[in-house]
């Protein structure tokens, strides 16, 4: 049996085979992906950032609310928002031991509007909250609608149901949540 050598000047001068080339495509595109995510996560959207922030600490407060038994409440004005807790006696109170679940006031030029059962609700311009969003220890959830806005921006939508999901829309031009 004899066996056909081939120079070695012939063998490198082939190219690169099919694999590598993928294998550098594939190192390539995964860079890119790496590169282009830590841009957009550099970048900041107030909008979109106090809203994820609000549905982030809604759903927080429902969890506590159902594993610690005792009920919860939010209350908005138009800058921002404050968690209540149900204290013994049935009095309502700000929570302030909650360094998570404190009041959060809105950066300059953002303000809320809340909806309740499809009712629009007049919203103070500084914090002199009542309980307007109630999360039960059940896990039920009293249904709202918050939308943060800026002039000239698209709004976004933090809607919440009654057993207690949240979820942030962005709302489109016509004011509908897509």
């Amino acid at each position: 049996m004899r066996r056909h050598v081939r120079p070695a000047g012939r063998a490198a001068a082939r190219g690169f085979s099919l694999v590598e080339m993928l294998v550098v495509v594939l190192i390539i595109g995964l860079m890119t992906g790496v590169a282009v995510l830590s841009l957009s996560l550099g970048q900041s959207h107030p909008l979109r950032d106090n809203a994820e922030r609000l549905a982030a600490l809604v759903r927080e407060a429902s969890e506590n609310a159902s594993m610690q038994g005792q009920n919860l409440a939010l209350g908005f004005w138009r800058h921002g928002w404050r968690f209540y807790v149900l204290r013994e006696g049935g009095a309502w109170q700000p929570l302030t031991d909650d360094t998570l679940l404190r009041a959060r006031t809105l950066p300059q030029g953002l303000s809320l509007a809340l909806e309740l059962q499809g009712e629009s609700v007049t919203l103070e311009n500084h914090d002199k909250t009542k309980p307007q969003v109630f999360l039960l220890s059940s896990g039920e959830m009293q249904p709202f609608v918050v939308e943060i806005s800026s002039p000239g921006h698209v709004a976004m939508r933090v809607r919440g149901n009654a057993i207690g999901e949240v979820r942030v829309r962005r709302v489109d031009a016509a004011g509908e949540a897509p």
